[in-house]
């Protein structure tokens, strides 16, 4: 039964509305419409963190866009909260999408035309859908999603995604418990909440609360025993479905969200395809929440969450003809943190974009800051390498960066590096104060050329901007982890002492270094807790025995003949 959301609200509201999909499911979801009666455009998302929030963290209530014209419709996910089935993340998505858009197309309140919209894995599922091509489907608007559940989210260059896997499955844990009539698990669930991002690294990974013990959700099993990215994750991603896409989108995401650089990698393919207009617009925001204050740093007034706005400019174009709200939206608007404002573009990468090589130099002791470790545009000469230790007993602590999904408990956002960089087993590289500023806008990736004693290692890689004070800010960071290094769709052991060249994804980024700051490269072999922290032994994920961990000896050349560097898109004009 519809009823009015108070007096005067202008919207309708009606609870658990049931939608039978293919194969007999029912799915349950909330529809607010305009008061008026009139078929209008339906709005869709559908998530699997409770329809009744609606992603309200982020984004207008529902009743706003039903407001301004759109029958909002939320619906829970298979398997979770009033809809029924099994939950597994994205294994429906497509054709559960499908069945919902046509659904929502045939009721008397819609017009016949339908838009979805939503972030993270309602941003990807509603590619999924899209890739099945629904009749009644006129355009998506993805935001802050990845193109798949193995790279940027469960595993990253190789590593595990610790931090991230744990609290996203604390997010789902409670109602999967509720589901599972278990009350008691509630307390295993708030033991294990409580260490999120600060997990003791003296535990194997099958040690750690709630990752595999009680196997309440199965799916985060499957995920720990699949480590390569073989055909049980390709079967759920995107990129083979993206060129069946062919409706209009908009990808929204922002500089510090753990899929930064799979959203903007799948922008950039679907514009390849020319098969649709395809927008972009990233602001300063880490996962959540999108404000002006992201981590440590205020980016001001411009910074402010205007996507509520852009998203009815944009429904406003495509399902309502309204082609002058379309000239207000650019191809590309993109917020350049560092000079903290906004820059339109009629395509990515920025026009004037080029690579340059930045090297790594020292006098053999780049370690921490008390080191002699230097960054510069000229190629190295005989340079002698720089050695450090790296025990996973004692790992690397996170400072800010990529991780998901909520800043209180994973390492998020812009950091101070103070006390990341006062560690021996941090090199630490800088470059002389700018005398010009420098915009860096793209893909950043670092050809590293290294030794380990070890069986297996991994390799961290994080770019910094420094101010005059001295202060040290995250920008990315990227890993790979030694057996890893051509891929993780094989295990490739390396022979300890033989120096390798490495090529790691550190990340992309849209940043204006001022003039006066210097640019900062930190290597080391850890990044705890956002990825695992590998114990040296080539074991497979997980298998370390207790006190079977070693401690690896490592050693970074920057000489003539092994270059170490950093690939760096530097726009000029």
């Amino acid at each position: 039964m519809a009823v009015e959301l108070g007096e005067n609200s202008g919207v309708v509201y009606e609870e658990d509305v049931p939608v039978r999909m293919r194969d007999g499911v029912t799915l349950r979801c909330n529809v607010f419409r305009p008061a008026d009666g009139r078929p209008a455009p339906a709005l869709i998302q559908r998530q699997p963190y409770n329809k009744n929030a609606a992603q309200c963290y982020v984004y207008a209530h529902p009743a706003w866009y039903a407001r301004h014209g759109y029958v909002t419709v939320v619906e829970d996910s298979r398997g979770r909260y009033a809809s029924e089935g099994k939950f597994y993340p994205l294994r429906h998505d497509a054709t559960d999408g499908y069945d919902t858009i046509e659904w929502a197309a045939a009721q008397p309140w819609c017009n016949g035309k339908v838009a979805s919209f939503g972030f993270s894995i309602p941003g990807i599922n509603q590619l999924l859908a899209a890739s099945e091509k629904p009749p009644h489907l006129v355009t998506a608007m993805p935001g802050f999603y990845p193109q798949g559940m193995y790279e940027g989210f469960t595993h990253v260059g190789g590593t595990f995604g610790l931090a991230a896997v744990m609290d996203w499955a604390m997010l789902l844990s409670t109602e999967e418990a509720r589901r599972a009539g278990d009350p008691s698990l509630l307390a295993k669930i708030r033991a294990a909440a409580s260490c999120v991002g600060r997990w003791n690294p003296t535990l194997s990974l099958r040690e750690i609360p709630f990752l595999l013990d009680p196997p309440l959700m199965p799916f985060l099993t499957d995920y720990f025993n699949h480590p390569l990215h073989d055909a049980y994750w390709q079967d759920i991603e995107l990129s083979p479905r993206a060129d069946r896409i062919d409706i209009p989108c908009l990808h929204i995401s922002g500089w510090y969200d753990s899929f930064i650089t799979q959203t903007i990698e799948a922008y950039e393919r679907f514009v390849a395809l020319g098969r649709a207009d395809h927008r972009l617009f990233v602001g300063p925001w880490y996962h959540i929440p999108w404000t002006q204050q992201v981590g440590c740093i205020d980016y001001g007034e411009d910074a402010k969450n205007v996507v509520d706005e852009l998203q009815l400019a944009w429904l406003d174009a495509q399902l309502k003809g309204k082609r002058e709200a379309l000239e207000r939206i650019p191809k590309v608007r993109v917020f350049i943190t560092g000079a903290n404002r906004w820059r339109d573009a009629d395509r990515w990468p920025l026009p004037g974009m080029q690579h340059t090589s930045l090297y790594l130099h020292s006098q053999g002791r780049a370690n921490s800051l008390s080191g002699n470790g230097g960054l510069s545009w000229q190629a190295p000469g005989q340079e002698p390498p720089d050695f450090y230790v790296y025990g996973p007993e004692a790992p690397v602590q996170s400072a800010g960066g990529h991780s998901c999904c909520m800043p209180m408990n994973t390492p998020m956002g812009p950091a101070d590096q103070a006390g990341v960089e006062l560690r021996n087993d941090v090199l630490v590289y800088t470059s002389a104060p700018l005398e010009q500023p420098l915009l860096v806008a793209g893909k950043v990736n670092a050809i590293i050329h290294a030794a380990t004693t070890a069986r297996d290692t991994d390799w961290v890689v994080k770019l910094c901007d420094v101010s005059p004070d001295g202060r040290s800010i995250n920008l990315q960071e990227g890993v790979v982890r030694a057996r890893y290094r051509d891929g993780a769709t094989a295990d490739r052991p390396i022979e300890p002492n033989r120096v390798y060249e490495y090529r790691i994804a550190v990340g992309v980024v849209c940043h204006q270094f001022k003039a006066g700051h210097r640019l900062r490269v930190q290597i080391a072999s850890s990044n705890f807790p956002a990825w695992d922290r590998n114990p040296n032994t080539g074991d497979p994920l997980g298998g370390e025995a207790p006190f079977n961990w070693v401690v690896a000896n490592q050693t970074i050349f920057h000489d003539a003949t092994r270059p170490s560097r950093l690939d760096m898109p530097v726009v000029r004009g």
